[in-house]
Parts: structure tokens; sequence; C-alpha cells
């Protein structure tokens, strides 16, 4: 890697580069080893260990490249704000229509009961 960090990676520091989608290529001890770790965004994908050494850490490299890691597409955006408040106030009609509903449905419950009361008086 003496040409310098590769396209997509960004140096955080000698022991740390970080990829634009968040996979990590980082010098640590790992599961009471120490090397080079190919590590993945998602915790339930495997971390792939190399070598402790510059070439340990050029093959972690080269084996992101290679597609070791299966890279998830980014999940789509949440709606902006905009959006939601746009989504929200079109539900509301349909919610306060079904509201008025069960309104309309209460208020005939209630019509019915002094009726059937006036029939029991006489």
């Amino acid at each position: 890697m003496a040409s310098g960090v590769p396209k997509g990676w960004e140096k955080d520091s000698d022991k740390l580069f970080i990829h634009e989608t968040g996979i990590r290529v980082a010098r640590m001890t790992y599961k009471g080893k120490d090397g080079w770790y190919l590590v993945p965004v998602d915790l339930d994908a495997a971390v792939l260990e190399f070598e402790p050494t510059p070439e340990g850490r050029d093959k972690a490299f080269e084996a992101f490249a290679k597609g070791v890691l299966v890279v998830k597409p980014k999940k789509a955006k949440a709606p902006s704000k905009k959006a939601a408040a746009a989504a929200a106030a079109a539900a509301k009609p349909a919610a306060k229509e079904e509201e008025a509903e069960k309104d309309d449905d209460d208020d005939d419950d209630e019509a019915e009961k002094p009726e059937a009361d006036d029939g029991d008086e006489g």
C-alpha cells in the first residue's frame, strides 16, 4: 500500500481505516489475537483476521476489494420531515372520517335507548 489509502477509505489513524460504507480495517486485538481485521458493519457477519504486519493490512484491503464481505445496499433514507408531515396530513382526514363514523354509530345507539325506555313505561 505504498501509494496510500485506497479509494473510498479514510485514514482515521495508523491503526484504523474506515470505508465510506462503514466497514473498517483495524489493527487490534480480537478474541485474544493481535492483527489487522476487516470488520463488517453488520454485527452478525464474520470479522476477518490478517497478519499484524503492513502486508496483513494490505491483504485486508485487497480482500475487501475482491468482495469477501457482502456489502448490503444502504437502506432507503427516511422520508423528510416535510414528506412525513404530508403523509400524516393525508392520513388525518381518513382517521377523522373513521372517528365521525364511530361517533355517528354511537349517536344511533344513544338514540335507540330512550325509545326502548319509552316503550317500557306505557
